[in-house]
Parts: C-alpha cells; structure tokens; sequence
C-alpha cells in the first residue's frame, strides 16, 4: 500500500537514512532499486506515520517484514520485538558473517 508522506518528510527521511535500508544496509545507488519507505510498527497494528515510524526499507526487507512487529528467538523460543531502526543502533543487533555474504544476528532481536 502506497503511502503519503509530505515532500519535507520525505527529505527528513532521506537525509537521515542516508537512501540506505535500515534493515540490511542495502545502498540504493549501488543495488539500482529503489527503495521504499516502511512503517516500523504497521499500521494495521496501531503505528503512526511519523518520523519516528517510518524509515527507508529495500523492497525484500520490506516485504519480508510485511505487517510483522515480533518473531520467536530461534535460541530461546521466545517472542521478541523486531529491529527498530528509529530506536536500536543496528550494529549493537547484527554482524556481517565472515565472508560478508550474510547478516547474522548477534542478540534475540537480531536474530
């Protein structure tokens, strides 16, 4: 679903996320994809469009996430809140594997 954002937000956006997905760090100008601006907290589960709720997302990362705002630790087995971009530091959750072809999560959010 297509989503109105004013222009200035927009550009608030775009500066702040470098035109970088804040999810997997994929660079627009490098994969020729444009990218699409993602609400953190859907709205369909009461998310607000509002800076604090809306960043830059690649379109895999973003349908991969779809309307989803928990997943089940692979470790523990427990319900964990997802990555939120406006409100985690991405590298405190994630890695890059060895060969850099992987992200790998480093914390039950991550992972």
């Amino acid at each position: 679903m297509a989503i109105y954002l004013p222009d200035a937000w927009r550009e608030r956006i775009d500066e702040a996320d470098r035109r970088v997905c804040r999810y997997c760090l994929t660079v627009e100008a490098n994969s020729g994809v444009r990218l699409t601006y993602d609400h953190i907290t859907p709205l369909s589960k009461g998310g607000e469009t509002d800076f604090e709720n809306v960043c830059l997302a690649c379109s895999a990362c973003n349908e991969f996430k779809a309307d989803a705002t928990h997943a089940v630790d692979p470790v523990t087995g427990e319900p964990v809140a997802l990555f939120n971009p406006r409100a985690q530091v991405w590298r405190e959750h994630f890695v890059w594997s060895t060969d850099t072809t992987r992200i790998e999560g480093v914390t039950a959010t991550g992972r």
